[in-house]
């Protein structure tokens, strides 16, 4: 039977972050929190193209390393440095259709935002 070092597990479960979802119908206002421990909650979202979506999120501590930005490639292309205190607020109106992920500034996903 192979073992598996306990830090590789640990690794493992650190970078799943829990997953949520938040869906509305009609105004895309969405209010969202970051921690290092769960990165950005909730990380789903649903809204409609061509309607204006809203998103503040709110830092509870400063990221750092590759995940210490945000942005919406396609939608909010301006990463977002995530500082704990300081509100990021994106707003923009989605034309097409499709799933856009959420990322840091190199591209890891973190997130994704569904326009229908």
């Amino acid at each position: 039977m192979k073992r598996i070092p306990l830090f590789t597990i640990a690794l493992m479960t650190l970078a799943a972050p829990l997953s949520s979802s938040f869906a509305v119908a009609g105004a895309g206002n969405f209010s969202v929190g970051y921690t290092k421990a769960h990165d950005i909650s909730p990380n789903t979202f649903t809204v409609k193209k061509g309607e204006k979506v809203h998103i503040e999120i709110n830092p509870s501590d400063t990221a750092t390393g590759c995940m210490s930005e945000i942005m919406i490639p396609g939608l909010w292309d301006r990463p977002q440095p995530l500082v704990k205190g300081k509100k990021i607020v994106m707003e923009f109106t989605p034309q097409k259709s499709g799933a856009y992920k959420i990322t840091c500034a190199m591209g890891v996903k973190r997130g994704v935002l569904n326009v229908q």
